[in-house]
């Protein structure tokens, strides 16, 4: 089968992830980076044909570099085909797979955020919690600052992982963490600033879904080494880097992001998955789905009534 869409799927919980492939049926290519961090292989999985699990797989850090490279190897897998989704692995469709397939492949506007970001030099050197109070947002702090959380001690979400990983009580962890964070923070602050490589800096949620010919396009200049190098240290260069190389080439108009984020402590449930919908139809995919708390959700994909319940 040609199959034109192509779903990107960044995972590191293996059970909404395995809710997922079980919602994508064979219209569409699956292609799945799973976080090496986690227990679960892919072997665990049950993966349809159309599914194909990447390997070598990489540990992804929030925030870091790794995150980038990941979405880089999923991009590169899928560059073949017509649209390239790319999606979280507790996420699920807002559309039935037939409304789905026909609005990905409507030849419309690539669906990506793009907001420019406030250039606030200043900020070099400064905490994230300056450019809070100075901006209302973090993301002037990110383009004057150099970090490296691809590391259990180093990354703002890495406390529980620390713990975990060394055998540490969690005073002992936060005085590991603490030091280490010292000790490069003084490093990274030395570093020289940033060239002048774009003209602007764009920022936006990393969930998207572009054409095949806006993703060949892009992936030559996200391949340079100076493009490399510039976001390597960068914070969370998912949310930049595709926006910003995106914002200095010669491409198609572009509507926001196609993904829904429920807010933190949440359950996404068959009514919020509806409301999603009809909030915002430019909506196509929505996030922080649990199995263990979504039950309704869960027993329709085991029965394979996922499409009924979406239509209510």
């Amino acid at each position: 089968m040609n199959r034109r869409v192509a779903i990107l799927v960044l995972a590191h919980l293996p059970a909404p992830l395995q809710c997922l492939l079980d919602v994508l049926d064979d219209r569409f290519a699956v292609f799945v980076h799973l976080d090496a961090k986690t227990d679960a292989k892919p072997a665990d999985l049950r993966l349809p044909p159309h599914a194909t699990a990447l390997e070598p797989r990489r540990a992804v850090h929030w925030g870091g570099w790794s995150m980038m490279q990941a979405t880089l190897n999923l991009m590169q897998a899928a560059r073949e085909h017509d649209v390239l989704a790319l999606v979280s692995g507790d996420s699920l469709p807002l559309l039935p797979a037939d409304e789905l397939l026909a609005t990905l492949t409507d030849g419309g506007a690539d669906r990506i955020e793009m907001l420019e970001v406030a250039d606030d030099p200043t900020l070099a050197g400064q905490p994230r919690e300056a450019s809070f109070a100075r901006h209302g947002w973090e993301q002037p702090w990110r383009f004057h600052n150099f970090v490296h959380w691809d590391d259990r001690l180093l990354n703002p979400f890495g406390a529980a992982d620390t713990v975990r990983h060394y055998g540490l009580r969690p005073d002992r962890a936060d005085w590991l963490r603490g030091d280490t964070q010292r000790l490069v923070a003084e490093v990274l602050a030395g570093l020289p600033p940033r060239p002048r490589l774009f003209p602007r800096l764009l920022y936006g949620a990393q969930w998207w879904a572009l054409s095949g010919q806006t993703v060949a396009t892009l992936l030559p200049a996200l391949h340079r080494p100076e493009v490399q190098d510039y976001f390597r240290f960068f914070p969370v260069p998912d949310e930049h880097m595709i926006h910003t190389v995106l914002g200095t080439l010669p491409a198609p108009p572009t509507r926001g992001t196609p993904m829904h984020t429920m807010p933190a402590g949440t359950a996404l449930d068959g009514p919020a998955l509806r409301q999603a919908r009809a909030g915002n139809p430019d909506l196509l995919f929505a996030r922080k789905f649990n199995p263990a708390m979504s039950a309704d959700i869960a027993a329709a994909i085991a029965d394979g009534r996922f499409d009924a319940l979406l239509q209510g």
